[in-house]
């Protein structure tokens, strides 16, 4: 499908602001060159008074673009993306889910180290990260920026994240114009014919220059016969009471320390040009312009060698602790006495800045949003609607043990579910001792024939390690012709490298064994033989796994591109007793529509645990401890497979991250027989409740209740529960059930409001609409099931 240009809209918010921080500068250099692309189709967005405030710099600039106001129609009906520098974006571009996000991040301080900044700046760095959600385009300036990033937001994924290193701009570059150097020292009061150490930062607590002032007087205190100034430049900040005691101890060498103020652009080349070296002990930097600016100049550079400096600088500088106060003073007398020490880092840093360039980080930024608008723009109609404060989650559901949990109001990328109290044992039916016995290939009863080969009928056996486990992917199937391919060639396509493919054939007889056979050097094993169903065929493929994660994926569904990088990222330690439940797209006529995977707790048991199967990555541990499905169901086995694995402890991993889609159809697809079986399962659970209690308990919770043909429903709920409740109060498993669902269907009357009683007959119909309203109201909660009924409606409910 061919999409037009992106239309881009570039936040003006920093540039309109016109303070010349370092985030000023990476707008300044980044946004024209965006502007000027042939990809985008570029507009300026301008928030609120803004427009006035940034006219100078339009007219300087000469920005190629269409300007949007801050207000009127939806965002989405001029711009497809928007590029946010700083701040958190405006609400109505938020969330409009017809806009994808991106966003600029430099660093994390204002987070990790929050007493570097007044309490409003510390807050605004806070709204920003936790306003990034899965679906944000993230641009971080360094790998030490992403990595913060990350380690803070933890349900982000590394693959929204992208590194655009900054770059020198072309005007820094060494000035051999002795008569510029005069007029810049002159102008900033430097004395002429003294050489000096610089230092360029904001006048910031952060920037360290306390220690700064510290080594110069240290060296000048073991060198009297130095004339070495130190400079240092750049706009006052805050904090400042360090760098004043600093300053105020330097005593009899104060009148060697020059404060320059604010330097403006045109003057910058020479005054690093015109410094013996450049010093930055910087305690943190989410990149660092100054010490590549300098570099760039042909200046020699002293640097502190954390966050992400040793990326910028590398070997090309003298890496230094930034409390090492001994060691820079060392490092500033080596550097005055020999001139070839000089030449050396000079010649160091010139090489290591050509690796820097602005075109190139415009290049990064233009074609990961190109690529992501194409994702956007395939995405199912049904987005989940945007939190404004997504990460503020963490701050919510946080465990000691830093995981965030999962619950049934919401969970975060990676939650982890919690454990509930094991009241019963699995039942023995669940536990076989034979199951799985891991093995490289099916047993062949005697007497009989049967086509196998793959990659393992070669010698040809994958592994995995705990830092790269290897992904299995399970493929049943059986006369599938026409979608097989599609399934294979997905999990080929794979990004991340250590896969198998297993695909086991019940003895098809309209051409898919040779389509297997088309594949056969690129499977890792297949055989073709009867079996006696579906979850037959999967308990007879599982034990063949050699990887540590497991899924099972339908032979009529496909896997997207990240889905087994996705599972090996969110499980981490796959050697556990866990699980990791995804979304999936749901795909068939003309629905699709977004899966997410539903909160599984005891109370599923009786509204269904509303999870694709084929979405679900599972631990061979997993399967050691539930044992395999429970053939005699033909629909739901999978849905007591992971109420099982519920009970016996297994870890639950929660992400809305797509890994598969889904086709609609097939046996799965009769939405009354999906319910009678779950309605079995709640009897196999609860042996003592009758009949008429399980059928109860399906109209009050069942997610597919009001949507089937299935007779008596309670004529009053509320009374129905009361007395499930009390005749059954003293089975402690099932009222913690029961506690569970109701908990997540609860109302309270005090907030539901009254309504006038219409009419017997106005009524009946209003209770009639009324409760289907309700039951779509519950689905689009849910919209895999709601896709699903939505899908078969004409074919199953109408007959």
């Amino acid at each position: 499908m061919n999409h037009p240009k992106p239309r881009l809209a570039l936040d003006m918010y920093v540039l309109a602001q016109g303070v010349r921080t370092g985030i000023y500068r990476v707008c300044d250099e980044l946004f024209p060159i965006l502007a000027r692309s042939e990809k985008l189709d570029t507009r300026l967005f301008y928030r609120d008074g803004d427009e006035a405030r940034a006219a100078g710099y339009m007219a300087q600039k000469r920005l190629p673009a269409q300007r949007l106001a801050g207000d009127g129609e939806l965002p989405s009906a001029s711009a497809d993306i928007l590029l946010s520098p700083f701040g958190v974006a405006p609400s109505p571009w938020l969330l409009d889910s017809g806009v994808l996000q991106a966003h600029l991040i430099y660093d994390l301080i204002g987070i990790q180290r929050p007493e570097f900044f007044s309490v409003e700046a510390a807050a605004e760095v806070r709204n920003i990260v936790d306003s990034l959600d899965e679906h944000t385009v993230v641009f971080a300036i360094s790998e030490s920026t992403k990595k913060d990033l990350l380690a803070c937001r933890p349900d982000l994924s590394p693959r929204q994240v992208t590194v655009i290193p900054l770059a020198a701009g072309p005007s820094f570059k060494p000035c051999g114009d002795a008569s510029l150097k005069q007029a810049v020292r002159a102008k900033y009061g430097i004395p002429p014919g003294v050489p000096y150490v610089l230092s360029l930062a904001t006048l910031e607590i952060r920037k360290n220059l306390d220690q700064v002032v510290n080594a110069f007087v240290l060296h000048l205190e073991q060198n009297e016969s130095s004339r070495l100034h130190l400079v240092l430049s750049g706009m006052s900040g805050w904090k400042l009471e360090q760098l004043q005691e600093a300053l105020a101890a330097a005593d009899k060498w104060s009148h060697r320390i020059v404060l320059t103020g604010f330097v403006e652009d045109a003057h910058l080349s020479a005054l690093y040009s015109d410094a013996l070296c450049f010093v930055y002990l910087s305690r943190y930097e989410g990149f660092g312009l100054p010490p590549l600016e300098a570099m760039a100049c042909g200046t020699p550079v002293i640097c502190s060698d954390n966050s992400s400096l040793p990326e910028v600088v590398g070997r090309a500088g003298a890496m230094v602790d930034a409390d090492d106060v001994a060691g820079v003073a060392g490092t500033i007398r080596r550097m005055e006495e020999s001139e070839d020490y000089r030449a050396e880092l000079s010649e160091a840093g010139l090489q290591q800045a050509r690796l820097f360039s602005w075109e190139r980080c415009a290049e990064i930024v233009i074609d990961t949003l190109c690529a992501a608008y194409l994702r956007h723009v395939e995405r199912p109609n049904n987005r989940r609607r945007r939190a404004l404060l997504p990460g503020a989650q963490a701050a919510r559901y946080m465990r000691s043990d830093g995981i965030v949990e999962a619950n049934f109001i919401d969970y975060q990328n990676g939650s982890h579910g919690p454990h509930f109290p094991r009241l019963a044992d699995v039942p023995a039916a669940a536990r076989r001792s034979d199951w799985p016995r891991w093995t490289d290939a099916l047993p062949l009863a005697s007497g009989s024939t049967r086509v196998e080969g793959g990659l393992r009928a070669g010698g040809v056996f994958k592994t995995g390690a705990p830092d790269r486990p290897l992904v299995s992917y399970v493929t049943v199937v059986r006369n599938n012709t026409k979608t097989l391919a599609r399934t294979i060639e997905s999990v080929q396509r794979q990004t991340y490298a250590n896969v198998e493919h297993i695909v086991l054939d019940g003895g098809s007889t309209d051409g898919t064994l040779d389509l297997i056979l088309q594949y056969g050097d690129r499977l890792d094993y297949f055989v073709s033989e009867p079996d006696k169903g579906l979850y037959d065929a999967v308990n007879k493929a599982i034990p063949l796994a050699r990887g540590q994660l497991i899924c099972i994926l339908n032979s009529d569904d496909w896997l997207e591109p990240d889905a087994a990088e996705i599972a090996v990222h969110r499980m981490g330690d796959s050697s556990g007793c866990a699980m990791l439940l995804t979304a999936a797209n749901v795909r068939g006529g003309n629905v699709s529509q977004e899966w997410y995977p539903a909160f599984v707790h005891p109370g599923c048991y009786f509204m269904c645990a509303n999870d694709c199967h084929n979405g679900i990555y599972a631990t061979r541990a997993a399967y050691e401890r539930t044992g395999p499905y429970d053939v005699s169901y033909k629909i739901v086995a999978d849905f007591k497979w992971i109420m099982t694995c519920m009970e016996v402890d297994v870890t639950f991993v929660y992400t809305r991250e797509v890994t598969v889609n889904y086709s609609l159809g097939g046996t799965s697809g009769d939405v009354r027989q999906h319910s009678v079986e779950c309605m079995r399962v709640v009897a196999e659970r609860f042996p003592f409740l009758s009949p008429t209690d399980i059928t109860g308990l399906y109209h009050c919770f069942f997610l597919f209740a009001g949507l089937t043909d299935l007779p008596n429903p309670p004529s009053d709920r509320t009374a129905f529960l009361r007395d499930v409740f009390a005749r059954h109060s003293a089975n402690t498993e099932f009222l913690y059930a029961l506690g569970w669902a109701s908990i997540e269907r609860l109302q309270h009357p005090c907030d539901i409001q009254p309504a006038a009683l219409p009419v017997a007959e106005e009524r009946k119909q209003t209770v009639k609409g009324a409760v289907k309203e309700a039951v779509k109201a519950s689905l689009r909660r849910h919209p895999g099931a709601y896709a699903m009924v939505k899908g078969l409606y004409s074919t199953v409910l109408r007959r």
